[in-house]
C-alpha cells in the first residue's frame, strides 16, 4: 500500500529532497569553516581550478565548476575585485579572458585547502569509513548517469579523470 501523499515518510524516501537537504548540510559546514576567510563553494571551486589550470579561459571554467558561463563571469567579477585572480585577453583570440590566481589568490587558496579537509571530514563523519568511497562512488554514477540533464552539464568523463587525479596524487 502507497503512503498517503500528507505522509512525512513519503517526503524522506525522495532522493531530490534528500540531496537538497545534504546540500543545505554541506553549504552550512562550509560556511562554517570558512566564514572567516568569506569565500562561497563556488569560489573555492573556481580557485583549485584555476590553480589546476592558469590562464584557463572563462567557458572552460564555466564548464569545469558545473556553471553556467554568466555565472561564473560573475563569481571571476567577485573575485577579481578582491585580488584573487586576474583576467586578460588571450594573446591568441581576444574573445577569450584568461584567468589566473594572484599571489593573494594562492594564499586564499593555500587557507581554504587546510580548512576545505575540515569540511570533508565533518560533512562525512556520520559514515564509517568504509562507505565514505562507497557514498562518493554511488553519488558521482548518479551524477554521471544524469548529469545531460543539468543546466550546465559537466564535460564527458570529467568527474572520473578528476577522481583519477585526485587519487594519484
Amino acid at each position: 500500500m502507497r503512503e498517503p501523499i500528507s505522509s512525512l515518510r513519503s517526503l524522506w524516501a525522495r532522493p531530490g529532497f534528500l540531496v537538497r537537504r545534504l546540500h543545505q548540510i554541506s553549504v552550512a559546514i562550509f560556511l562554517d569553516e570558512m566564514g572567516a576567510l568569506e569565500l562561497t563553494p563556488v569560489q573555492y571551486g573556481a580557485l583549485m581550478i584555476v590553480a589546476a589550470k592558469p590562464n584557463i579561459d572563462q567557458s572552460t571554467l564555466a564548464a569545469e565548476l558545473g556553471v553556467d558561463r554568466a555565472n561564473a563571469g560573475d563569481v571571476l567579477a567577485r573575485m577579481s575585485k578582491a585580488g584573487y585572480v586576474t583576467r586578460t585577453p588571450s594573446a591568441n583570440d581576444r574573445r577569450f579572458i584568461q584567468i589566473k590566481l594572484t599571489a593573494e589568490g594562492t594564499a586564499l587558496l593555500r587557507k581554504a585547502s587546510a580548512r576545505a579537509k575540515k569540511v570533508q571530514d565533518r560533512l562525512l563523519k556520520p559514515l564509517a569509513p568504509s562507505d565514505r568511497d562507497v557514498f562518493i562512488a554511488l553519488i558521482t554514477q548518479i551524477i554521471n548517469g544524469n548529469d545531460h540533464l543539468s543546466r550546465a552539464p559537466l564535460r564527458s568523463g570529467q568527474i572520473a579523470r578528476a577522481r583519477q587525479v585526485s587519487t594519484d596524487a
